[in-house]
């Protein structure tokens, strides 16, 4: 994965890491509260070595400096430990004191220092003492015994000394490791969601999927389910704007091989298909041309309710004989656009939209309308779309953003293959924009609504069949 990529799944899944950021804060001010306070105590110790006759100065601070390592290590010492514990009456082992004392040395110096760590403020003072007490006789027993004058001294020269507050632990400390524990376990598990996520949600894998070009983006409108249609206010909407885009772009698709029966299809159901054929319908009326859209979907119509037509009469009847398509074919509005229900809901929709009774509707209505908009099943529970592509210019699939699998689309994709369709791309549908390009986006909107409009060729008089 690229750094765009990482980048893209933290701003995708923001909600993920601010939750678990949150949550490492919290657990890291409960930690905070429950955790006992430590107290410091310090003692310093001053090591001299006196001089003799003869004795050089120099050499005699050197001396010094090089035992000073040594007292650390004794500092730290189980025979340090046992005898402050004798010393001061405590009720601690050896080991635990030894956890407790810390012993530095300051660097060119001749001065040590023990620093003793503990949650009782009195122990850890008591135990300073012990230690100042303990020390320098143990030293004069170790570096001393046998001569007749001290090789070394021990003095303490600051201490012992307990600190005004507790030293641990440091609630900004605390918070910080939280806050950054939070964020990058939230960033992982952003990350891996996002690797792990197999649905399609740009158009350069609907592309490498389908090997063709993605011809339009809708952008996600939540006002979608309440104003299904894009008329009236809804026009000058981004989504609005997405369809714009989507129509000048199978207006161009292919110069070579025309496109004026579009059948419109998807893998699996709820991927937004029949609001797309009829939107992209409006949206060539807005253009100025006449639009057919025919509900091709004999299983689950809903075409005529987005447009409050009769349904009862239309595509089946005509298939089977019994109405003309003049009978059947139901006008919208007075800008050029007509609807052609599903009709009656047959028993066998596969072998009526594959019969060669379909490819001649579809013939007889070509002169009569400058595009035909087929809405139909989706192509994975049943094989209706896939038989009707023979009647249609060319099959456009409908992708919804995020959602879609990528084998569901590798599925319908072979489906189609198998009788030859011909694909001119997919539709990638409700696609989340960020605020910024929905603004750019719906300013464009305004603009090109009021060219379009100003420019539409209304046709007046009604198709003839």
């Amino acid at each position: 994965m690229e750094l765009r990529t990482y980048l893209h799944a933290l701003r995708k899944h923001w909600w993920i890491v601010l939750l678990s950021t949150v949550i490492g804060a919290v657990a890291a001010g409960v930690a905070y509260m429950f955790t006992p306070p430590v107290y410091s105590s310090s003692v310093t110790f001053y090591v001299s070595t006196p001089l003799s006759d003869g004795n050089n100065p120099l050499s005699a601070g050197q001396f010094a400096q090089a035992r000073v390592n040594s007292y650390v290590s004794l500092l730290e010492s189980e025979e340090l430990a046992s005898r402050v514990i004798r010393n001061q009456h405590l009720s601690m082992t050896t080991a635990e004191l030894r956890k407790e004392i810390e012993a530095t040395a300051e660097l060119n110096t001749v001065l040590v220092t023990a620093e003793v760590k503990d949650v009782d403020r009195s122990r850890s003072l008591s135990i300073a003492r012990g230690v100042a007490n303990t020390f320098g006789l143990m030293v004069d027993e170790l570096d001393n015994q046998g001569r007749g004058a001290n090789v070394v001294t021990i003095s303490a020269v600051s201490g012992p000394t307990l600190a005004p507050f507790p030293v641990a632990p440091v609630k900004r400390l605390y918070l910080g490791m939280g806050l950054l524990a939070g964020f990058v376990l939230g960033a992982a598990i952003a990350i891996v969601r996002e690797m792990l996520d197999m649905s399609v949600r740009n158009p350069q894998t609907a592309s490498a999927l389908l090997n063709a070009p993605v011809i339009g983006s809708i952008d996600f409108d939540p006002e979608a389910k309440r104003n299904p249609l894009l008329i009236g206010d809804t026009a000058l909407s981004v989504r609005a704007e997405s369809f714009r885009q989507l129509r000048t772009n199978l207006q161009f698709i292919d110069a070579t091989r025309s496109a004026d029966v579009l059948l419109l299809t998807s893998s699996v159901p709820d991927e937004g298909k029949s609001l797309t054929s009829a939107n992209l319908a409006i949206s060539f009326v807005e253009f100025g041309d006449r639009v057919l859209l025919i509900e091709a979907d004999l299983r689950r119509p809903s075409l005529w309710a987005y447009f409050g037509v009769e349904r009862d009469v239309g595509l089946t009847n005509v298939l089977v004989g019994q109405m003309k398509l003049s009978e059947a074919i139901q006008p919208w509005g007075t800008d050029g656009l007509y609807i052609l229900p599903s009709g009656s809901l047959p028993p066998n929709p596969a072998e009526l939209l594959g019969s060669r009774a379909m490819v001649d509707v579809i013939a007889e209505l070509r002169p009569a309308f400058d595009k035909i908009i087929i809405d139909t099943p989706p192509l994975l529970p049943v094989t209706d779309a896939a038989l009707c592509s023979a009647a249609a210019d060319g099959v456009v699939l409908v992708i919804r953003s995020g959602k879609t699998h990528r084998s569901q689309v590798t599925s319908a994709v072979n489906a189609l293959n198998q009788v030859n369709a011909r694909m001119l791309g997919s539709i990638l549908n409700m696609r989340k924009i960020g605020r910024s390009e929905k603004r750019r986006y719906a300013a464009a909107a305004y603009y090109d609504g009021a060219f379009t409009k100003s420019k539409k060729r209304l046709k007046a008089d009604s198709p003839t069949l």
